[in-house]
């Protein structure tokens, strides 16, 4: 009986730290997509797909992609200052082409 109360409780500690890896991503989704609409929509698109600003779309870019252009530029594109790059990259990464 003690066996099996040892399993439920290590079965439950995983399920909480599923639940709180699921809520932080989200939260961070959440963040970078608040980010990309204040900072990087006007240029990009809502969906990020591209305007006459930025022509290129950037729905689906690689994460890393969006990071270094966050942080160097590119093209015209000067860097830009956030807190929370990884966020914005995963959400561009995220979006659909």
């Amino acid at each position: 009986m003690k066996v099996t109360f040892i399993q439920k409780g290590s079965r439950m500690k995983r399920i909480v730290s599923a639940l709180f890896a699921v809520a932080f991503a989200t939260t961070a989704l959440a963040d970078g997509a608040a980010t990309y609409a204040s900072k990087c929509k006007g240029c990009h698109g809502a969906a990020g797909e591209g305007s006459k600003m930025a022509p290129a779309p950037i729905a689906g870019m690689p994460a890393d992609t969006v990071k270094k252009a966050i942080a160097e530029g590119k093209g015209k594109m000067k860097p830009v200052k956030v807190d929370d790059a990884d966020a914005v990259a995963a959400y561009v990464a995220g979006l659909k082409k």
